[in-house]
């Protein structure tokens, strides 16, 4: 039993240095800081602190003073106000075992069954501490022996005493409760609010305190059902909770490789950091790092990928763009060249003249061919008349071995050369 209490003594010295830890550089600690610096010197005003009235409610709870406690509460104050951890003034009297406290909270309206950030439940906490006075009273007044936390533990599962497993064991066959049922339930709740949403018909709400989202818990988890029902609505793969974890962050340190894998494919952020710089290979569990580093070089390649692709679909469509488009005719025009030789193309044959010479220098250079009305062609050097080159151009047929084939002179056209 020394040792027990050595152990509980020492757990919540840790989780007191935590809690002034995340104390320090808070939005609190700043806005003190703040107001410290602009206080009036001492002597001109006297300087006043005011607390929360859930701090307050908190503290006069943990000092057993039930008449404050009840001021308090006419006053208005919430009795189901939770700190920065997710405890209540209930589960604080269980943990401190004042059974008066526990009893007065109770009867007061206290919920029996409210989770800390951990899914802890009064119940939890009791059965852990092994309080059996305390632990019967909060199941006659209705806490939940099936009750699962963030680890997937029944209060059974946390308890330490023989006695204790044993009265639990005996309530959870009284009631008829199956244990690994149970385990699943929230799961199942989960999946049917996933679907919900899914459907248009429901919403997703981040925790108040810890601002974790559904897609956190179940990667967390392992829920891959409702983490993939989850990345189908479209939700932020990266959105973080107050410590600036991703969804990745929580499935690599609670060593979910499947749920890992399944938010890789989905190109999440695997360097993204938290509020202290730290990546999720840094808070992973150890025996899944190596795969993760394997997850993420296959991402990268994937990644590398895309974009590529991407590019190639942006070019093909910049190409057929351009096909697609109108072609842009530019005039003809004729060789500069030719006109500055004073030279006009015409079919085959070509006229020699002065482009810029008169009529009757132009008929003086004419030679005694042109004069006659005769014009040389470009590709032979007969002579033809202008009356020749109006007869229609005839087909040329290649010779066949059995035709003979007269040449036919250009005299033959003159009668002294006939008589002959």
């Amino acid at each position: 039993m020394a040792a027990t209490d050595r152990s509980r003594s020492e757990a919540a010295k840790q989780r007191r240095q935590d809690q002034l830890q995340r104390w320090q550089g808070s939005e609190t600690d700043r806005t003190g800081a703040e107001a410290r610096s602009q206080c009036p010197a001492p002597g001109n005003r006297r300087a006043r602190v005011r607390f929360a009235q859930g701090a307050v409610f908190m503290a006069a709870c943990s000092a057993g003073d039930r008449e404050e406690v009840a001021e308090l509460l006419r006053q208005g104050a919430d009795i189901n106000h939770a700190n920065v951890d997710g405890l209540t003034a209930l589960h604080q009297a269980c943990i401190d075992e004042n059974s008066d406290m526990v009893e007065f909270l109770v009867e007061s309206g206290s919920d029996v069954n409210r989770g800390d950030n951990e899914g802890w439940t009064p119940l939890h906490a009791a059965a852990s501490c092994g309080f059996i006075q305390i632990t019967k009273y909060l199941i006659e007044h209705g806490a939940h022996v099936g009750a699962v936390n963030s680890e997937g533990e029944l209060p059974l599962d946390v308890a330490t005493e023989d006695v204790m497993s044993r009265l639990l064991k005996a309530e959870i066959k009284k009631q008829g409760i199956d244990v690994d049922q149970a385990r699943r339930e929230e799961e199942r709740v989960m999946l049917q609010d996933a679907m919900a949403v899914l459907a248009g018909s429901g919403s997703l709400v981040p925790h108040p305190n810890t601002q974790a989202t559904a897609l956190h818990v179940a990667a967390a988890k392992g829920y891959i059902e409702v983490l993939k029902v989850l990345l189908k609505c479209g939700i932020d793969v990266d959105s973080r909770d107050s410590d600036g974890w991703t969804a990745f962050h929580a499935a690599a340190h609670w060593g979910q490789e499947e749920a890992c894998i399944l938010l890789a494919e989905h190109m999440c952020d695997m360097n993204a950091v938290n509020n202290v710089g730290q990546t999720p290979l840094d808070v992973a569990d150890e025996n899944i790092i190596d795969n993760l580093e394997e997850l993420q070089k296959k991402q990268n390649a994937v990644s590398f990928a895309c974009v590529y692709v991407r590019y190639l679909i942006t070019s093909l469509v910049y190409v057929q763009r351009m096909l697609s488009a109108e072609p842009v005719r530019t005039p003809v025009t004729e060789a500069p060249g030719s006109w500055r030789t004073s030279l006009r193309k015409a079919g085959s044959s070509v006229t020699l003249g002065s482009a810029g010479a008169s009529e009757p220098a132009a008929e003086a250079l004419k030679g005694p061919e042109t004069k006659l009305g005769m014009s040389r062609s470009a590709s032979s050097p007969r002579l033809s008349s202008e009356s020749d080159n109006k007869e229609p151009r005839l087909a040329r047929v290649q010779p066949t071995p059995s035709r003979r084939l007269f040449s036919i002179s250009d005299t033959s056209t003159n009668p002294d050369n006939s008589s002959r």
